[in-house]
């Protein structure tokens, strides 16, 4: 129980900035659809994926890397994988920096230098925010992203409505917003040297590079899974219905409300309970099964809550995206569980194996893709998305056996499979009272799923006001 409550205190904070941040970008669809046509928001949400691309390649995923070291180490010695860690994140962005030179301009793609600063910034934010986690100054972490949002929010506003800018905007108000959240977390961490080279320490280097390598291929693979449909889409039906793809993703977004928090408390938790190699069956166990049920519970609540909300957030004009939402969004469930039983690798330090999870996933999703696309059309690149993930959850699972014991509950994912089938048949068919009707349904299905946590915090908090604990 101490484990429960000390990731209930993480996801908490974590949730605190997740949802100030996600949930008040998520409100700007009504500005981005209104000031952005389907062609121009289908060609900026391309355009990220090329740069995606070059970051996954290049960057390694180090900032993981540098945080799992951290628990390593005490003290000043702390200081030392982040050095390391800096030193390959340096070497990355003058690759990346020369990468892009080449590629951008064959590429034909508008802004490059924008886009270039964009992806170099986003992973600067990266990097920095592990390092403040890895210190535990979650606090300073998510205060930093709630000011970045803003500031890009701030700035979004200035440029499209003020200024008249064209998608560039996005771009443009990211980058600031990424360098205000840098800016805070750097002064906020209050650790002389932590971001310097002092501490670098050759072997460790090495040891660190060996560590994240396979991160860097995995995160290549990732990409393939969960980007190069929207290549497909593009040039098979256009930049336009790229567009409403990518508003449908916009919504897929919402799933981070209750996703980013619990994967970050999930990751401090798993890294030092793994160091200390306590009971590691049980907690995984318990983990992952409490985690698929949440995840799958906001599934289904969310699903006919989009329902509701989508007219009043998206403008007429991308209405053709509506109907894709539901299947992206279980497509992007299979994504979380996926990267959070990645994590655990990370944790059990088996990152050579999350390469061939991935690579399986992203077989499937490419082949689904290109199977699909000329018969069903736009809802293709949803269906693979979906495969893809189901394959690169289902072999990790197989794996992660061999090296964990861990048992799920069957029964609790053939409820929710259920109750997902059922609200998305209501989503595509029903109006707006059945699928308010099927909103109080899926909270009682996720109430009944919980209900001995829900009765033990109960017990708690009744005996907590009684005085007697």
């Amino acid at each position: 129980m101490k484990d429960f409550w000390k990731f209930i205190k993480s996801s908490g904070i974590f949730f605190v900035g997740t949802v100030m941040t996600k949930l008040i970008s998520f409100l700007l669809l009504p500005l981005y659809t209104s000031y952005i046509n389907p062609t121009d928001y289908g060609i900026y949400d391309l355009n990220l994926s090329y740069i995606m691309f070059f970051c996954s390649v290049l960057y390694f995923d180090i900032w993981s890397g540098i945080m799992r070291f951290m628990y390593d180490f005490e003290g000043e010695d702390r200081k030392k994988p982040i050095s390391s860690g800096i030193a390959i994140f340096l070497c990355s962005t003058v690759m990346y920096c020369a990468t892009l030179a080449v590629f951008l301009p064959r590429m034909h793609v508008q802004y490059p230098i924008w886009l270039a600063l964009y992806g170099a910034l986003m992973n600067a934010q990266t990097l920095v925010g592990y390092i403040a986690r890895g210190y535990g100054k979650n606090v300073l972490y998510t205060a930093s992203g709630i000011v970045g949002s803003f500031v890009t929010i701030m700035f979004n506003i200035i440029l499209l409505v003020w200024m008249k800018m064209d998608y560039s905007a996005l771009i443009i108000a990211s980058c600031i917003g990424f360098l205000a959240n840098i800016l805070i977390i750097v002064l906020g961490v209050k650790e002389p040297h932590a971001f310097s080279l002092k501490y670098f320490d050759r072997k460790l280097f090495k040891e660190m590079f060996i560590f994240s390598l396979p991160l860097c291929v995995n995160s290549v693979a990732y990409w393939f899974l969960t980007s190069y449909n929207r290549l497909v889409v593009d040039a098979q039906l256009g930049p336009e219905v790229n567009g409403y793809y990518a508003i449908a993703g916009r919504f897929g977004s919402m799933i981070t409300l209750f996703t980013t928090c619990f994967q970050m408390a999930w990751q401090e938790l798993s890294f030092s309970k793994t160091a200390r190699n306590d009971n590691l069956g049980t907690f995984y166990t318990v983990a992952i099964n409490n985690y698929v049920k949440c995840m799958g519970a906001g599934l289904v609540v969310l699903i006919p809550m989009i329902y509701v909300i989508y007219p009043l957030l998206v403008n007429e004009s991308y209405d053709v995206g509506k109907a894709l939402v539901p299947i992206y969004l279980f497509g992007t469930i299979l994504s979380t569980i996926s990267t959070f039983l990645g994590n655990s690798f990370t944790a059990i330090k088996k990152n050579n194996l999350l390469f061939y999870t991935m690579a399986a996933g992203s077989i499937a999703n490419v082949i689904c893709i290109h199977l699909l696309i000329n018969v069903v059309g736009l809802q293709a690149s949803n269906i693979a998305l979906m495969v893809g993930f189901f394959v690169s959850c289902l072999t990790r699972l197989l794996i992660f056996k061999k090296h964990v014991d861990i048992k799920l509950e069957l029964g609790s994912i053939v409820v929710l499979l259920g109750t997902f089938i059922l609200v998305s048949i209501v989503y595509q068919r029903g109006s707006m009272l059945a699928n308010i009707g099927a909103l109080f349904f899926a909270v009682l299905v996720s109430a009944y799923l919980f209900r001995d946590i829900l009765k033990e915090l109960l017990h708690t908090l009744t005996m907590r006001k009684r005085g007697s604990i």
